[in-house]
């Protein structure tokens, strides 16, 4: 049975997707309304929207109403111990009052400020702590232990995503060899070779920069010699560090040399990548391995948990200082260890935060209380600035600058550097008092912000005798070496916080305090859009939408006492976000654009794996898309038809046209897989042709047994049916390969009159 033109219909849904792909990628205009008609069109959509909009407006006030209820009832209060969290949250919710009224807002503001209030109560007389140095000791090293467990696993994590990540690199290495082969003979394919290599390494200086030459060699801007140096040069300059990316990425930090074992190339041509890459900021030095540098990707953010590590062996290093006999041998021996912990999760980059949460947060509470202890028994009663002080000496010279000045200064006044010059003893009594100052400021201003909670300059100013712009130079400085991070706001000042790991209650209470000034103010904006309504508002709508869609998705993912809270309304905003985003895009499309064109050159095909990959990380979920390309191997193809029958979407077909050239191309062993006919038939031809032919035969009808099978790339679902029903020898003729040819999907439906 042959298939007619007329029989193959493309379901509604999928019609829309090619319309919109075409119509997005400029390739093909939409049916355009008439200008005269726009206004009334606009009018239409604004009709539609009503019942949605009104919807995703009022979803905001009923969720909070609902998550206020589950949260008091939780009592989630009584968890939060962070004051930098708490006022964070408070000042978003500020923001949101301020931008829309809303009782839920109202309720949750006044229930965390009182929350505040109770914490920030200050004891009128101090309690002098005694407890069991030894057996706190214990406790670190036992936290330090456990600690080290969770990192090794994280480590095994990364050693079996980089093995996984290995013959993925063999592949894109084997590519590379051969593209960089046909740099000489042939640039135009290389360059396309190396195109293919960048859509894989997802490497983004990389594709635009073969986009760039590729753009100039097709408008005549670059003559065939310079394109020729560009890709034997720029480009494969470029491919060779979106392949350090790959590794960097899926295989974890590496130096130089096993970068350049890792791809078969010269260290040289290794660091000379890396260089350019760490002045564009994608990787950084994190270690030493011996005398090597250790590279890998530039983190947007470190991980709060490795900046609490790096916090807790600051403080471990000034209790060792405070100690005295066994128990300073085994403070050093768990400061060694929470040392190396630190470079390891360095090392690692990204990882579970959860999963050291716990463990971490109990090592920090010990050791602030061991601190807290420490300084405790040096201090009386009423001398709560001596306690401080003594505090800010120990964090003081816990600290680099100070301790290199001590151990190296006086060498330089009795002796000479390398350049025979000598230290003049009042210059390194002046520069001493600078540093003693400077770090013993830094440490006050450390210890206050641990102990009461994120602080703007203003605060400190007022809890100290420190000048308001020395406070920010401080504080800048701490910020830069990470000793500190920025917090939120507090009625225009900045607030700044150490790094702590976040209980369970205070993320719920960030994320929901957080979320709910990115609601208010998209209401904000929905409500103005939605006042006066024209053409170019259209994608802010859209954008206001998807502002509500995100939020969604991350309060979905909050649960309080084990339930998602109002998980009805979650699941019925989602689908009217939905709908009014089609709505909008519909419109849009309706409208004359003036888009720029692309050209088919521009597509390249897409990677349906990896596709799915980027939606899930960005969206939490990854749809069944349904897209692949069916390949069909000649020399297995049976030529029953069985492929044609089964396909549910009348994509795939067995043509009258013998592609005869592919009958001397059959192997030995493809032939012995063949039924003995067939396969007699094949080598019957091998040897009584003379020469190999080159034309296909076109039959004027069809014959059982022979043909070419074709796949109609856009009505293919990738649903697998052929591919399981094929009676071809070993797996079959056909295989689905996850990939979806846009290029030629394109170009055929352009085509299609």
């Amino acid at each position: 049975m042959s298939h007619s033109t007329s029989e193959k219909t493309i379901a509604p849904k999928r019609q829309r997707m090619l319309d919109m792909v075409l119509a997005l990628g400029g390739l093909k205009e939409e049916s355009a309304i008439p200008l005269g008609k726009v206004k009334e069109e606009l009018e239409n959509l604004k009709t539609k929207l009503a019942p949605l909009t009104d919807s995703i407006l009022a979803f905001p006030d009923s969720y909070f109403g609902e998550f206020l209820q589950a949260f008091e009832k939780a009592n989630l209060t009584s968890e939060i111990n962070d004051k930098g969290i708490l006022q964070e949250a408070i000042s978003n919710l500020e923001q949101s009052r301020s931008i829309t009224e809303s009782e839920s807002l109202k309720g949750l503001l006044e229930l965390l400020s009182d929350t505040l209030s109770k914490m920030t109560v200050v004891e009128e007389t101090q309690v002098s702590i005694d407890v069991d140095m030894g057996a706190i000791l214990s406790i670190i090293s036992d936290l330090t232990s456990e600690i080290e467990l969770v990192i090794i696993q994280f480590e095994e994590t990364s050693k079996a995503e980089a093995e996984s990540a290995s013959s993925e690199l063999v592949t894109l290495i084997d590519a590379l060899k051969e593209a960089t082969e046909k740099t000489e003979t042939d640039p135009d394919l290389a360059l396309a070779e190396f195109q293919k290599i960048g859509t894989k390494t997802r490497y983004g200086s990389g594709l635009r920069t073969t986009a760039q030459v590729k753009r100039g060699k097709r408008e005549e801007r670059i003559d065939d010699v310079r394109f020729s140096k560009l890709v034997k040069e720029n480009i494969l300059n470029e491919v060779h560090r979106g392949i350090i990316m790959f590794i960097l990425g899926k295989m974890g930090s590496k130096t130089v040399v096993q970068a350049g074992e890792l791809m078969n190339i010269s260290p040289q041509i290794v660091q000379n990548a890396l260089v350019t890459m760490i002045q564009r900021g994608e990787i950084e030095m994190v270690s030493l391995e011996g005398d090597a540098p250790v590279f890998s990707k530039m983190l947007t953010e470190t991980p709060n948990s490795t900046l609490v590590l790096k916090r807790i062996v600051q403080q471990v290093r000034g209790m060792t200082k405070s100690l005295e006999d066994d128990e300073v041998n085994t403070a050093s021996s768990s400061l060694e260890k929470l040392q190396t912990l630190h470079e390891r999760l360095q090392i690692l980059g990204t990882y579970d935060e959860t999963a050291l949460s716990e463990s971490l947060n109990k090592l920090r509470e010990t050791v602030d209380s061991a601190t807290e202890a420490l300084l405790s028994s040096q201090t009386s009663d009423d001398a709560e600035n001596l306690r401080l002080l003594v505090s800010a000496g120990l964090e003081a010279f816990a600290r680099f600058r100070l301790k290199i000045t001590l151990e190296k200064g006086p060498n330089l006044v009795s002796g000479t550097n390398v350049y025979g010059e000598k230290l003049d003893p009042e210059v390194y009594q002046t520069m001493m008092d600078t540093y003693l100052e400077n770090e013993l400021e830094r440490g006050t201003i450390l210890i206050l912000i641990r102990e009461l909670g994120a602080l703007a300059v203003k605060d400190l100013g007022e809890r100290t005798s420190i000048p308001p712009d020395r406070i920010l130079r401080h504080l800048l400085r701490m910020k830069r070496d990470e000793l500190l991070t920025t917090a939120g706001e507090s009625h225009g000042y900045i607030l700044y916080d150490v790094p702590r790991t976040p209980s369970e209650a205070e993320i719920i209470v960030q994320t929901e305090c957080s979320l709910a000034l990115q609601l208010s103010e998209a209401k904000a904006e929905l409500v103005r859009i939605l006042g006066d309504f024209n053409a170019q508002d259209i994608g802010k709508l859209a954008t206001s939408l998807e502002t509500f869609a995100r939020a969604r998705d991350k309060l979905v993912t909050i649960k309080v006492g084990g339930a998602i809270v109002d998980e009805s309304a979650l699941i019925e905003v989602e689908n009217k976000i939905q709908s009014a985003v089609m709505l909008a895009y519909r419109t849009r499309a309706k409208i004359p654009s003036t888009r720029p064109k692309v050209t088919l050159e521009d597509l390249v095909d897409v990677d349906v794996p990896s596709v799915l990959d980027e939606y899930k990380s960005q969206m939490g979920y990854a749809p069944l898309l349904g897209f692949g390309t069916v390949n069909w191997e000649h020399s297995k193809c049976l030529g029953c038809k069985s492929c044609e029958l089964v396909c549910p979407e009348d994509a795939i077909e067995l043509k009258p046209r013998i592609e005869i050239s592919n009958f001397f191309e059959t192997s030995d062993e493809a032939l012995a897989e063949l039924p003995t006919n067939r396969s007699l038939f094949y080598k019957t031809l091998q040897n009584l042709a003379t020469v190999k032919p080159s034309k296909d035969i076109q039959l004027k009808k069809e014959a059982p047994g022979f043909g070419s099978v074709e796949v109609d790339l856009w009505l293919c679902v990738a649903c697998r049916t052929c591919v399981r029903r094929c009676p071809g020898p070993e797996r079959g003729a056909l295989e689905l390969e996850l990939k979806w040819n846009l290029p030629e999907v394109v170009k055929h439906i352009t085509s299609t009159p």
